[in-house]
């Protein structure tokens, strides 16, 4: 019983570690930014650290109301929790393509 007891424990400790080492290496990605939608469209996207987005509804209908930080990309969701787009980080910015119509965005300070 108590090499299991043992093994649990440090299963755990390894877990947070993990979560704490991925936490502390996490891009800071909430502030202004600007999304650019296929070749010609820009508009200011502001990402906030509740997870909202604003505006709400960009020049090219993007809808972005929400965002979410994943591992290794940034989902963009309308209010409702559809996913407008899924961005991979690509040195200071993310990139990536809109869902709807396959358009390129891309994501910069």
């Amino acid at each position: 019983m108590k090499p299991l007891r043992t093994l649990l424990f440090t299963s755990a400790a390894l877990v947070i570690a993990v979560a704490a080492t991925q936490a502390q290496s996490a891009p800071d990605v909430a502030g202004s930014w600007k999304l650019a939608i296929g070749d010609n469209v820009v508009c200011p996207l502001t990402l906030a650290p509740d997870g909202t987005a604003s505006p709400a509804d960009c020049a090219a209908g993007n809808r972005i109301a929400r965002w979410q930080l994943a591992i290794d990309k940034l989902e963009l969701k309308t209010a409702s929790g559809e996913m407008v787009g899924v961005l991979l980080p690509k040195g200071d910015s993310y990139t990536g393509k809109r869902f709807s119509d396959g358009r390129k965005l891309v994501l910069s300070r």
